[in-house]
């Protein structure tokens, strides 16, 4: 049975999440900051006639995370994407992806792939000095948004202000810049969908004066301190040789693929 599910689910959520830990991680932090009855979040699964949940589609304002373990429910995800028209984005882990794709016979109208990589909290990195790096504030949202701009690797974006203001104030998500000369934000890099166990890296940019002087490394290294300190993994994907050269400096391994299906 596929099907809305509510707070009474969350105890069969939960092991189906937790067999995947980083795979899951935005279903996790998602769900764990927001639960199941917010304006700006649904979530859906198939859950089996054991009552095990093997299949989550989750909405998070304009885009979608899918997660499976049998491709069970596919269809009456396509008709849930149909039926909402303001959707850009489904993401999910590659396999999940494309056991959906093959299961639901969904074509999109484009697919992006990424490698996807995991670091372990206490994972050896060199030392970094990280001195030049603050911490932004909501008084940062618009700064962050516009630097995100300058790059070219972030047209397909679906981050809003909205969104922004939200990991902010929920605190499920931590956002570092350098600053730059002119008042401007020269390099940052974020994390969003933080959970009890995890949190994912995102926005990883450097406006393109500032770069090679080693700033988004400075922002990342940041990062890991703060969750070495909380004892929590961190997931990331990227599509960058360059910039997988950093992360795997930093101590991240690469444990599979993420997947973008856009509308």
């Amino acid at each position: 049975m596929f099907r809305k599910l509510t707070a009474c689910d969350h105890d069969r959520v939960l092991p189906f999440l937790t067999r995947r830990p980083s795979q899951n991680l935005f279903l996790l932090g998602d769900i764990e900051a927001h639960g199941y009855d917010v304006p700006f979040q649904e979530v859906w699964g198939y859950i089996d006639d054991r009552g095990d949940v093997r299949t989550v589609l989750l909405r998070y304002f304009g885009s979608f995370i899918y997660s499976t373990e049998t491709g069970e429910g596919s269809e009456e995800a396509v008709r849930i994407l149909s039926a909402n028209t303001a959707w850009t984005l489904l993401q999910g882990d590659s396999l999940s992806l494309a056991t959906f794709r093959k299961q639901a016979g969904y074509i999109p109208s484009r697919t992006r792939e990424f490698h996807f990589a995991e670091r372990k909290p206490g994972a050896p990195r060199p030392h970094i000095d990280t001195s030049l790096v603050q911490e932004a504030t909501l008084d940062h949202v618009d700064a962050l948004l516009q630097l995100r701009r300058t790059i070219v690797e972030f047209a397909d974006s679906t981050t809003t202000r909205e969104s922004l203001r939200q990991s902010i104030q929920s605190r499920t998500g931590l956002h570092y810049f350098v600053p730059g000369e002119a008042g401007e934000l020269a390099s940052a890099a974020s994390t969003v969908a933080e959970n009890s166990l995890s949190a994912m890296v995102v926005g990883v940019c450097t406006r393109p004066l500032y770069r090679g002087q080693g700033y988004a490394t400075q922002c990342v290294a940041k990062i890991c301190e703060t969750y070495d300190e909380r004892g929590k993994r961190l997931c990331l994907f990227y599509d960058n040789p360059k910039a997988g050269e950093i992360y795997y400096r930093l101590g991240f391994q690469e444990i599979g693929g993420w997947t973008q299906f856009y509308r």
